[in-house]
């Protein structure tokens, strides 16, 4: 459970930010297409172990909404550092 708020990467603002359980993208399996891959932002496989939740409920963050922005996003922290980074919005 998440005891702090977070800046909003976009508008960074705090006061329309509030917690939210955010989805993300699966982690990259066999069965999938390597050139979809590529077409996420972040996935379960870009997260720290201890931040992640049992399979199969791995895709599920305690992360943040930013009302002002309407977009959901969860903290660097719980972020692996050699993590994947595709775009930049």
């Amino acid at each position: 459970m998440l005891t702090h708020i977070e800046i909003c990467p976009r508008c960074g603002e705090t006061s329309a930010v509030g917690p939210k359980l955010v989805l993300i993208d699966a982690a990259p399996g066999p069965e999938m297409d390597a050139r979809t891959v590529y077409h996420s932002n972040l996935r379960a496989d870009d997260v720290k172990a201890e931040n992640r939740r049992e399979p199969p409920l791995e895709q599920f963050l305690d992360g943040f909404y930013c009302d002002r922005c309407n977009r959901g996003f969860v903290s660097e922290e719980g972020l692996k550092e050699d993590r994947r980074q595709y775009c930049c919005h």
